[in-house]
């Protein structure tokens, strides 16, 4: 994340909205002064050693202070300032936790964002603490409803604990994880020089070795984690059976939704050390909230059931995905030329893909006059496929002939298929094309074979691969298909389509069309962008200056010669998206900045009725306790709130596209 003005004051206004306003000073300090000792920090801050240390525990748990000691030297602290901003992520990290594992596991993620780092021990006492005060709020309905709060059961929390782990919401936290990238980075080499070089290195060659060995030296740090699994473990599998052997018995869990069968009481072998530590995964989260970004792209350009199996592949993939974006200093440079390092087949995306979703809607069909299949045939099976002809005596002249297909399945015998994305269908207007990408409400799908499921979904698959987005790209033919996503081709795109609309609504329609113009054709002249534009040349040169103003393009004078006399001097007109996309990226970190500010503006306005719904005798109660001007007041107040946050989550998304994805 870029140290820039704006970025520095959403960080400060987001750690001191969370931790106070003592743990903000201590970071905004380390933000703009950068790495400082225990001595400076009380010099710059005008604050005790004991503050000074109370704020610094609550930082260093949280992750938002790097700390690191030399031998013979004081202790230095660093802000994370990566750290600081996913704290405006945490609501849609609990949401994408709630939606894969259930509530119990958004609980779970939720103690982890307020305690920073805990044991399992630790997190399983707070929750409990927290089910037994909302038991006691609500002891008297409980008790008569017989639905009161159960406290969670031990083998509950370590199988979704389990489960986090596996999938990456959490991990365990090792002793490197608190040190600063510059530091460790200076250690490796540090060491590196001692060990084989005699303290310094001679010529290129030893450079370049030296950086490589540095890297494999901060690989192997970054994989040095504490090793969380039982004596024994067995990973459950996708039903969250262990080894897929069936339990003795099936038993609900307490919140009182269905564990797929799963008995906690019986899971002894795998149960976690109480004494390890873990904290949330950040890295891995982005990479899922990327995921859901996509997905949505997916469900907005084509349609429901596509955006479904795109988020099965995305799932595959992210299980080989340990974070969105690469560290130069530490992860090896990727050659396009060796092919993609992830691959997806057909097959595989087919097989894990869930039985209750009907692949067979949502595809676009049309009638088989209009439609021209040979190339996709040739796609699929090598060869154009050679037309048949079906005849039937007893269809009469309204009946639409069907296009007939057959496959041969693994035993070699002829497979119909009766749901073919491409079969004809009734026209009411001969003249026009009739195609369609809504699903329509229908019976459930009849039990159809694994070719053909396999055939629907590599129909969906290559409707991902046409789109302007390329959201997809096939790479092989092996098992019907193998396909894999170029993340950094496709949000290029999606920054392309940000930039775009951000253009037209600010500058119109003339704006948005030189743009286009001078990201396609390069540097040109006035006159000439004016002339491709089809725009009069008047127009184009007060919306080019009006742009320039606001930092959307830029000229570049070009002499004809020495005197550089303006009438000898030929200007030129471009746009930089790298410099455009940064820009708004600050202006992103403005507007949530601003937003943060005026939230605090209004609950100062209403502090005495927010600190009077907060009081315990009173929450859950507040149309019973609370007067009814109260009560208006207080709702105006959350629905601020509601709306100052959900902007922020939009422009947090504006964020992830312009920088983290």
């Amino acid at each position: 994340m870029s140290r820039s003005k704006h970025a520095v004051e959403l960080c400060s206004l987001l750690v001191d909205d969370i931790y106070g306003e003592l743990s903000s000073r201590i970071f905004t300090i380390l933000l703009r002064r950068g790495r400082l000792s225990m001595i400076a920090l009380k010099r710059h801050t005008q604050l005790t050693t004991r503050q000074l240390k109370l704020g610094l525990t609550v930082l260093v748990r949280q992750n938002l202070v790097y700390h690191n000691s030399d031998e013979g030297a004081d202790t230095n602290y660093e802000a994370n300032i990566d750290a600081a901003y996913a704290l405006v992520r945490s609501g849609k990290i609990l949401e994408i936790a709630e939606e894969r594992f259930g509530s119990v596991a958004a609980d779970i993620m939720g103690q982890l964002v307020l305690l920073g780092h805990a044991k399992v021990s630790d997190i399983i006492a707070e929750l409990n603490k927290s089910h037994d005060t909302r038991a006691n709020g609500n002891g008297i309905n409980g008790a008569t409803n017989g639905n009161g709060v159960h406290p969670y059961h031990s083998g509950q929390l370590n199988h979704i604990l389990i489960q986090l782990l596996e999938e990456g919401f959490i991990q365990p936290v090792g002793r490197n994880m608190f040190r600063s990238p510059t530091d460790s980075y200076n250690a490796a080499e540090k060491a590196l020089l001692h060990e084989d070089y005699g303290g310094a290195t001679r010529g290129t060659k030893q450079k370049e070795e030296l950086r490589s060995r540095i890297r494999q030296r901060l690989q192997d740090l970054r994989a040095e984690v504490p090793n969380w699994k039982p004596v024994g473990y067995n990973r459950p599998s996708a039903n969250g059976r262990l080894n897929d052997i069936a339990p003795k018995r099936r038993r609900l869990s307490h919140n009182g939704t269905a564990s797929n069968g799963y008995d906690f009481g019986d899971d002894e072998t795998n149960r976690l050390d109480r004494n390890l530590v873990l904290r949330i995964n950040h890295e891995k989260c982005t990479v899922f909230l990327r995921n859901r970004r996509l997905v949505e792209l997916a469900n907005n350009r084509i349609g429901v059931t596509t955006s479904y199996i795109y988020a099965e592949l995305l799932r595959l993939m992210a299980e080989q995905i340990p974070r969105c974006r690469r560290d130069p200093k530490i992860d090896d440079v990727v050659d396009d030329l060796d092919g993609p390092s992830i691959i997806i087949t057909t097959q595989e995306l087919t097989d894990a893909l869930s039985k209750t979703i009907n692949v067979s809607t949502g595809i676009g069909k049309a009638t088989s006059e209009n439609n021209d299949t040979s190339k996709l045939d040739k796609l699929q099976n090598g060869r154009k496929r050679k037309a048949r002809e079906v005849e039937d005596d007893g269809s009469s002249d309204e009946e639409s002939e069907g296009d007939h297909r057959s496959f041969v399945n693994g035993n070699g015998h002829a497979m119909d298929i009766d749901d073919d994305p491409f079969a004809d269908q009734p026209r009411v207007n001969t003249s026009k094309r009739a195609v369609t990408f809504q699903d329509q409400d229908r019976a459930p799908p009849p039990t159809e074979s694994r070719q053909a499921r396999m055939m629907h979904v590599m129909s969906h698959l290559q409707l991902l691969a046409a789109d302007d987005c390329h959201l997809l790209r096939k790479c092989g033919s092996r098992q019907m298909g193998e396909w894999t996503v170029d993340f950094e081709r496709v949000f290029e795109r999606l920054r392309e389509l940000e930039i775009d609309s951000i253009i037209h609504e600010n500058f119109g329609q003339i704006g948005h069309r030189l743009i286009r113009v001078m990201r396609k054709m390069g540097k040109l002249e006035e006159k000439h962008i004016a002339k491709v534009a089809l725009v009069k040349q008047q127009d184009s040169r007060t919306k080019l200056v009006e742009m320039q103003m606001h930092g959307m393009v830029d000229v570049q004078e070009v002499p004809r010669d020495a005197g550089r006399m303006i009438v000898r001097t030929i200007f030129l007109w471009f746009c930089d998206q790298d410099r455009v996309s940064s820009l708004l990226l600050d202006r992103t970190y403005k507007a949530m900045a601003r937003c943060l500010q005026r939230l605090d503006v209004e609950k100062r306005r209403k502090a005495d009725i927010i600190a009077l719904s907060e009081r315990t005798d009173v929450q859950g109660q507040e149309e019973a306790i609370l007067r009814p001007e109260q009560m208006n007041q207080l709702r105006e107040i959350r629905r601020k709130e509601e709306d100052l946050l959900g902007q922020i989550g939009r422009l947090d998304d504006l964020v992830g596209v312009f920088q983290d994805y």
